[in-house]
C-alpha cells in the first residue's frame, strides 16, 4: 500500500493532468450529446412529466430570488441596519438615558448610514426614473415659437375644414 501512497505523491502532477483530461473528456461528450439530442437530451422520446404546483412556486421563488437579488440585498441590509439601530438603543432605552440613546444611534448611523442612505437613494432614483419613462406627462402638443420681436402676440386660430361636396 505503501508503494502505492508513494507512487502518487511522485507523479501528482501527471495525475492531476490524466484528472483533468476525464473530466473535459466528460463534458465534451455530454456537450456532444446535448447538441445532438442524445441520451437524457432526446426531446422527441421524453414523457411529459406532469408539472407538481409546490415544485413550481418554489422553483419560480428561487428564480426570482436569483433575479432579483439586488433587491434581497438591499432587504437584508436595511433589516441589518434596524436590528443594529435596536441593539444599539437598548441600553439607553432600558435606562431611560437620553446621552446614551444618542451615543447608540450615532455609532449604528456612522457605521451603517452611509450604506443606508446608498440604498434608499438608488431605489428613490430608480423609481423616479422607471416613473418618467413609463408614464408621458400628458402635454403631448407640439409647442408654438414664441413671437418674434415686432410680431404681433395674438395667434390666429387655422381656418375650419372645408366642408365635403354634395353630389
Amino acid at each position: 500500500m505503501s508503494d502505492l501512497l508513494n507512487y502518487a505523491s511522485s507523479h501528482r502532477g501527471g495525475a492531476a493532468v490524466v484528472v483533468v483530461l476525464v473530466f473535459s473528456l466528460i463534458a465534451v461528450i455530454q456537450w456532444l450529446a446535448w447538441i445532438f439530442e442524445f441520451g437524457r437530451f432526446d426531446r422527441r422520446s421524453a414523457p411529459q412529466r406532469p408539472t407538481n404546483p409546490l415544485r413550481y412556486v418554489a422553483a419560480n421563488f428561487f428564480v426570482e430570488i436569483i433575479n432579483d437579488f439586488r433587491h434581497l440585498l438591499a432587504l437584508v441590509m436595511v433589516l441589518l441596519f434596524a436590528v443594529a439601530l435596536a441593539i444599539g438603543m437598548y441600553p439607553g432605552v432600558r435606562a431611560w438615558d437620553v446621552q446614551k440613546l444618542a451615543t447608540g444611534i450615532q455609532a449604528v448611523a456612522a457605521a451603517l448610514g452611509g450604506l443606508i442612505g446608498s440604498i434608499i437613494g438608488y431605489y428613490f432614483g430608480e423609481s423616479a426614473a422607471t416613473r418618467t419613462n413609463a408614464r408621458p406627462t400628458g402635454d403631448t402638443a407640439p409647442r408654438q415659437a414664441a413671437p418674434e420681436a415686432g410680431q404681433s402676440d395674438i395667434v390666429q386660430a387655422p381656418a375650419p375644414p372645408e366642408p365635403p361636396a354634395q353630389g
